[in-house]
């Protein structure tokens, strides 16, 4: 019987191209030896009223990414009193990654890629420079993406000597708004299929952005599809082109768990347009939560599927929580984030039952959330 059969459908796959999903799970005997990386970064996309739900206002969505990494690895945030919270008071993923990665005994690396506000702990600063709006049509600096891309090029390559296996996850708010940019700039039909933190996903608002800056970039389809970082700097944010250069070096010699929906999908399609290894296909897979893969307003599964990218899902029961403000998420509030898709599925993968995994959520959010004062009524 393989893992996959024996978790009663915990995790369950939704694209499997190369067939590498149940290999690489099946490959997965424990938590020992992994590294959990968090690479947060920003975009003034995230500014646009009604483009996100990671955190409640824009001036919030600029302190999510530094708020979800203080309390990933601290337990509680630093920048400010309390977590990220969506507009309709919706607690970060962050308390679910968090729990995950306490019971497998995971301590995850922090690398900022570029944040409106740097974060009030031990990180690994790679530029100061957030992402302007994808509707400008020049977001980043080229030579700039490139060096990102470089970073996670070398950092794939020094984790690859002492770790076992990578997961790697984001916190960009509005990076649903980027990935439907870059995916679109790499010449992909994306309208309508991308997920989003908001209940009902925003496709003609971010598609609006995303057609105003085609329209300015100063790069033509053929310099992209000569050279994808261009997509990047035209329409993207920091953290693609750094993950896209982690995954790609990391995932030469172990196995490598794109952490997140859309976003990870997108910087899928941007290793893949830069390095067309075989042994990247047989080491990857993304992994997101349910409340992304079977969202009804978007198409997951489709984009997996045009993207030719393995995909596969974590399945919890958050009914089961003894918090309303968990058990929202089953009403499409938030979905994914901060890699709590993966950090679920490899937990369940690593032995632990899915009483086990929603109790630790639960106590995580008790720890996290019920004793902050600011957040008692969620």
């Amino acid at each position: 019987m393989t893992k996959m059969q024996d978790k009663q459908n915990y995790v369950c796959s939704l694209n499997d191209p190369f067939h590498s999903f149940e290999r690489l799970l099946n490959r997965f005997d424990g938590p020992e030896g992994g590294q959990f990386v968090l690479s947060f970064a920003g975009t003034k996309a995230s500014e646009h009223e009604g483009i996100s739900a990671a955190g409640s206002s824009p001036e919030a969505r600029r302190l999510t990414p530094a708020l979800d990494a203080e309390t990933l690895l601290l337990g509680k945030p630093v920048t400010a009193a309390s977590l990220p919270v969506s507009p309709s008071g919706i607690v970060s993923p962050v308390v679910i990654t968090r729990a995950c990665l306490s019971l497998m005994n995971l301590s995850p690396l922090l690398v900022d890629c570029g944040s409106f506000h740097p974060a009030l702990t031990e990180a690994m600063k790679l530029s100061t420079q957030v992402a302007d709006c994808p509707s400008t049509g020049k977001a980043l600096p080229l030579p700039l993406v490139k060096e990102l891309y470089q970073s996670g090029i070398a950092l794939g390559q020094s984790l690859s000597e002492s770790r076992s296996y990578l997961i790697l996850a984001e916190c960009v708010p509005g990076g649903t708004t980027t990935a439907m940019a870059l995916l679109t700039a790499l010449g992909y039909e994306t309208k309508g299929l991308l997920s989003s933190s908001l209940p009902n996903s925003n496709h003609e608002q971010r598609f609006q952005l995303v057609e105003k800056g085609l329209s300015k970039t100063s790069y033509s389809k053929a310099e992209i599809k000569a050279d994808a970082l261009k997509a990047v700097a035209a329409l993207g944010d920091p953290m693609q082109a750094f993950s896209a250069g982690l995954a790609a070096s990391a995932a030469r010699s172990m196995p490598v768990y794109l952490a997140g929906g859309s976003q990870m999908l997108a910087v899928w399609a941007l290793l893949r347009a830069l390095d067309q290894s075989t042994q990247i296909e047989r080491n990857l897979t993304v992994l997101t939560t349910k409340w992304v893969a079977f969202d009804s307003s978007a198409g997951i599964s489709k984009l997996a599927d045009i993207l030719q990218a393995p995909l596969a899902a974590a399945c919890p029961d958050f009914m089961s929580s003894r918090h309303a403000g968990l058990r929202a998420y089953e009403e499409g509030n938030v979905k994914e984030g901060v890699g709590a898709g993966a950090s679920m599925c490899l937990a369940n993968m690593a032995g632990f039952s899915p009483e086990t995994i929603m109790a630790a959520i639960d106590r995580s959010y008790d720890e996290m959330v019920l004793k902050n004062s600011e957040l008692r009524s969620l």
